[in-house]
């Protein structure tokens, strides 16, 4: 590391401020030298750079007690019917598009424990990673969520794997409603997952939102909407015109008027029992307005 701190320093100076980070931080980040890493590893993974007309979200999740269904083992109706128990995902598109999506556990590669004593757990990571899969189901009309496992809906379903990430694309028919239900191979297996979800469209121009089935009580706690994945909501605010940033930013002082104080005040008065508001007209009067006779 000591050999090549100018190089690393340079290149982190290079990036934009907000893609910085600090070399000797603790999080799973590692440089090492070529030579090295062509000998130990076997495979590259490149990140998508989407284009602009793209739109990416993200949940956060987890496998609970109450939600975790595991995968169904047979076409048995309760077995069906507790698949649909594991956490599920809408996606409604108005026009077809394409989605791009990843299923994504917590990493094993970041150190475990107490900053005072750190240990660091071993590839394939069992203790963090989870056996799971992704599937994709197209909904009945009319449907929000998947009842129970139905072979005839599936769109698309990954392998089952032990990995960090578990990714899949899959061709979307706009006013169709689709669902996405990462599941554990073994039900009751308990863990944090997170959905990343990519469409080749913009955010208004689609519905996604996380949906229960009455089986999963959300103990978790999960919100309803997604979050912008950043990388993705910075295109959001370059398609905008900075003219128009700059109107709404200049407009919002407008937006509240003096009535609307007053209002607010007196409501809170007549709430305490200390005014009565019945038949009392309003103390804020707003301006007459003003009209020019034009040719």
């Amino acid at each position: 590391m000591e050999k090549y701190q100018a190089d690393l320093d340079a290149y982190v100076d290079s990036l934009p401020p907000d893609e910085r980070f600090p070399l000797d931080a603790d999080d799973g980040t590692f440089f090492m030298e070529y030579s090295e890493w062509k000998d130990i590893f076997s495979t590259l993974f490149l990140n998508v750079d989407f284009p602009d007309e793209w739109t990416g979200v993200r949940f956060k999740s987890a496998w609970t007690a109450s939600n975790s269904g595991g995968l169904p083992t047979s076409m048995k109706a309760e077995i069906r019917e507790r698949y649909a128990k594991n956490p599920q995902f809408l996606v409604k598109p108005v026009n077809d598009c394409d989605m791009m999506f990843a299923m994504s556990q917590t990493g094993g590669r970041l150190p475990q424990g107490d900053a005072a004593k750190y240990s660091y757990l071993k590839y394939p990571f069992k203790e963090a990673l989870n056996f799971a899969n992704i599937a994709v189901f197209k909904l009945p009309a009319g449907e929000e969520y998947l009842p129970s496992f139905d072979k005839a809906l599936v769109e698309y379903i990954s392998p089952v794997k032990r990995e960090r990430e578990n990714a899949g694309r899959a061709k979307l028919e706009g006013g169709q409603a689709y669902v996405l239900i990462p599941a554990c191979d073994a039900p009751g297996t308990e863990g944090e997952v997170y959905l990343s979800i990519y469409l080749s469209c913009q955010l208004r121009d689609v519905s996604v939102k996380r949906v229960f089935h009455p089986l999963d009580k959300n103990t978790a706690k999960d919100a309803i909407l997604p979050q912008l994945i950043p990388e993705e909501a910075e295109k959001i605010s370059q398609r905008t015109p900075p003219w128009k940033l700059d109107l709404v930013r200049e407009s919002l002082k407008y937006m509240i008027t003096d009535e609307d104080a007053g209002a607010a005040a007196n409501a809170d008065l007549a709430a305490s029992g200390s005014i009565d508001l019945r038949g009392m007209a309003s103390p804020l009067k707003r301006p007459k307005p003003t009209y020019v006779e034009s040719d």
